[in-house]
């Protein structure tokens, strides 16, 4: 890790997945591996699960099938620049239409950037040209994908399941392990 920060969050994240395998197989923290495969991504061999970190955030999606998660804080570091470079021309063209009219732009270029990186997550893929967000969001592609919003968060999640879930579980306090 570059820096120490990343990896204290990292590790909030992984024992955050921890308590909650250990909660679904009804079996003791201790218990519970997390390993991690040749790329890095770390899995449990009974629970798909996915993780993702921002600021002082860290976010886990769980479930039986392979998924994915991303969380990010709305801020000014969207750029129309940005959009322009990495987003798709439809979803670019979205984001400088709610610019140009002031709209909030930064939120759309917030929910399109944790649904890209969910989606990536979620089919192991590398490239955000290979993920429309419009197609994602109407359930066009072999999984689904949906944004939740708290305050300033943005949250994505991704499934390889028709299902995904209507809200979101927050933990405040910490971790009771």
């Amino acid at each position: 890790y570059k820096f120490l920060s990343d990896q204290n969050r990292t590790l909030w994240a992984e024992l955050l997945a921890k308590k909650l395998i250990a909660g679904l197989l009804k079996k003791n923290f201790q218990d519970i591996t997390i390993k991690r495969d040749s790329s890095g991504r770390p899995y449990h061999e009974n629970i798909y699960f996915s993780l993702s970190h921002c600021s002082n955030w860290v976010a886990c999606s769980i479930g039986n099938n392979i998924n994915g998660v991303d969380i990010e804080i709305i801020s000014h570091r969207a750029s129309l620049a940005i959009s322009k470079r990495f987003y798709l021309q439809n979803e670019h063209n979205t984001i400088k239409f709610l610019h140009d009219n002031g709209q909030d732009w930064e939120k759309k270029f917030f929910e399109y950037w944790t649904l890209k990186e969910s989606c990536l997550k979620c089919l192991n893929l590398n490239n955000w040209s290979e993920v429309d967000c419009e197609k994602l969001l109407s359930c066009k592609y072999e999984i689904s994908g949906r944004n939740f919003f708290l305050n300033d968060l943005v949250i994505a999640c991704c499934s390889k399941s028709d299902y995904l879930p209507s809200n979101i579980i927050i933990l405040e306090g910490g971790i009771n392990l």
